[in-house]
């Protein structure tokens, strides 16, 4: 595991092998974007620092289940030091910089290896790393497949992005937050025929609540499409 939990914030005063090598925030930008993670989501004070940061550091802020959210909610902190590849058609719409967010139940456990309670993690840092490892760009409605189930008792095996809030990290610089939504392989198939707001549509229709916190049991919506 490459992560080593810690109390309190500055995910990027942290030490570097190289740090010359790495694509940061500047201080600044840390507290504007924790700032507005405090504002959002909630106030944090565990984070799982990254000890190995070969290109961005993703460090990961955990907001505790409170009266008001009955969840944890995670969010990346160092993804959008990278600015994506997006297509020239799309350059008004300030979509070079991402952090994602993913939701948990209250009962999660953070303090077990095991990949059953890992796996979220290791997505958000996956993710975190696609755009620059495959040179493109994560945006609203995007669909990344993991080819196996997400962890041995979870029948997910893809993960979409949804939502799209914004925040100013500093002059001239935006961050969208998407948050991760597990899929079935047959939900899959049926955003790429149709749209992901399609798919979002029979998740309203179901009445599955928002925000989509991770429910391994949920039903599959296209098991019959």
């Amino acid at each position: 595991m490459l992560f080593d939990k810690f109390n309190g914030k500055k995910s990027a005063d942290a030490p570097e092998p190289d740090s010359m090598t790495l694509e940061l925030y500047e201080e600044a930008e840390i507290d504007a974007l924790e700032e507005y993670i405090c504002e959002k989501y909630g106030e944090f004070t565990n984070v799982f620092h990254e000890i190995i940061s070969p290109d961005i550091h993703v460090d990961i802020a955990i907001i505790p289940p409170s009266e008001e959210q009955d969840y944890y909610t995670l969010v990346t902190m160092g993804m959008g030091a990278h600015k994506m590849n997006v297509p020239s058609e799309l350059a008004e719409y300030n979509l070079e910089r991402a952090e994602l967010v993913i939701y948990l139940p209250k009962d999660w456990k953070f303090d077990v290896q095991d990949e059953i309670w890992y796996w979220p993690l290791r997505w958000l840092k996956i993710l975190a790393r696609l755009p620059i490892e495959q040179d493109t760009w994560l945006g609203f409605g995007h669909t990344v497949p993991s080819g196996d189930p997400l962890a041995e008792d979870v029948l997910f095996n893809c993960i979409m992005l949804i939502d799209g809030d914004e925040a100013a990290v500093g002059e001239d610089k935006k961050v969208n937050f998407y948050t991760l939504l597990p899929l079935y392989e047959e939900e899959m198939q049926f955003k790429i025929a149709k749209n992901a707001d399609a798919l979002l549509e029979l998740f309203e229709k179901e009445k599955i609540p928002y925000p989509p916190v991770v429910d391994k049991n949920r039903k599959n919506l296209c098991g019959n499409c």
